[in-house]
């Protein structure tokens, strides 16, 4: 990834990948391609293709824990890269089909509050060597990230408790009102 330590922070920990990611997709894509029932007679096409594809792919992969930030780099043709900041991050789930478990491949998937749909996340890799203690790593962070934020926010709490006791007092007087 390029260096941009100086808006996210110095890495703490970069991801390795599995190289059996490649195989995966190649297998991945055959079966949606026999799913669709149409795209039998492509599954050859795929299948030369993917040969190029598949690890340019994987060589393209990359991901990295800063002190501020997960750092998610991917895509051959359509390129992605995503900065996705520790104090935005809801959720990091792990996920693995049977697919996945034959090639003894595990995804991890960041969720952040404000996504627009309910399956989509910021940040989806697959085959990360290690997920188990690259997830562990990213919360521990981002537990550290927003224990540093709360202080200052004692404030904005307060404020935020009258300004819910405000509300609630000026419902209290509508319906006192609506019941005469």
């Amino acid at each position: 990834m390029s260096d941009r330590s100086d808006v996210t922070g110095e890495t703490l920990r970069e991801a390795g990948f599995d190289r059996t990611v490649s195989c995966y997709l190649r297998w991945a894509g055959s079966a949606w391609l026999v799913v669709t029932v149409v795209g039998i007679p492509l599954i050859p096409l795929w299948l030369l293709f993917s040969i190029c594809y598949a690890p340019a792919y994987v060589r393209r992969l990359s991901a990295r824990l800063t002190s501020h930030a997960v750092e998610v780099k991917k895509g051959v043709f359509f390129r992605s890269e995503a900065t996705i900041p520790l104090n935005r991050i809801t959720d990091i789930r792990l996920y693995d089909g049977p697919l996945m478990r034959a090639h003894k491949l595990r995804g991890l998937r960041v969720e952040t509050a404000g996504q627009t749909t309910e399956n989509a996340s910021e940040g989806k890799l697959i085959g990360v060597t290690d997920v188990v203690e690259f997830r562990n790593a990213v919360l521990l962070q981002r537990q550290s990230v927003l224990d540093v934020a709360q202080p200052g926010d004692s404030g904005k709490a307060q404020g935020s408790t009258e300004l819910l006791a405000e509300i609630r007092d000026i419902l209290v007087r509508m319906e006192k009102r609506q019941q005469r």
